[in-house]
């Protein structure tokens, strides 16, 4: 009976020391919270893939690459400016191919730049907000001659892993 005493004794020991060691172990704290370096890095990365996205938008419009920059946008992602509003990839491709075969109809590609400034980027977990200045120029022989300029105010959503525009807004500057 001793015998069976000791070893029901042991195995309840086992067990505790298992059920102590499991709830302190450092991968559980670390999943249920991130540490402050952690949380720091992940922020720092959220804001690099940010300013990321916003210069995206320039060069791939720039590059009249309007597949790519539709995918810039959120599933329900919506642009808003002085030529109209347009929501989802599939309207916003549209509406740029429009826009740009009216309106810079004589500005061949390569011909123009967007020039991306003024940076500042909030995070709040998986959304963002973003303002920023921009000038569109058109080069006129080798001088670049500015077109428009403005700012957008942007509403940002992490979309399946990636930033994405939920919500661009292009204003006059101001």
């Amino acid at each position: 009976m001793f015998q069976s005493f000791h070893d029901l004794a042991t195995r309840s020991a086992a067990v505790v020391g298992v059920v102590v060691l499991l709830g302190t172990a450092p991968g559980l704290a670390a999943a249920a919270a991130p540490s402050p370096l952690e949380a720091r890095i992940q922020l720092t990365e959220d804001r690099i893939a940010i300013e990321h996205l916003l210069m995206e938008y320039g060069r791939t419009l720039d590059n009249r690459d309007f597949a790519a920059y539709s995918q810039l946008f959120a599933e329900n992602g919506e642009w808003k400016g002085a030529l109209g509003t347009y929501k989802g990839p599939v309207a916003i491709q549209t509406a740029m191919e429009k826009i740009f075969t009216d309106a810079a109809a004589d500005i061949p590609k390569g011909r123009n730049f967007h020039v991306m400034s003024n940076f500042d980027i909030k995070v709040q977990g998986d959304r963002a907000t973003a303002s920023s200045m921009f000038i569109f120029y058109k080069m006129e022989g080798s001088k670049p001659g500015a077109e428009v300029a403005g700012r957008y105010e942007d509403v940002l959503i992490r979309e399946k892993g990636v930033w994405r525009f939920l919500q661009r807004t292009a204003l006059p500057p101001g």
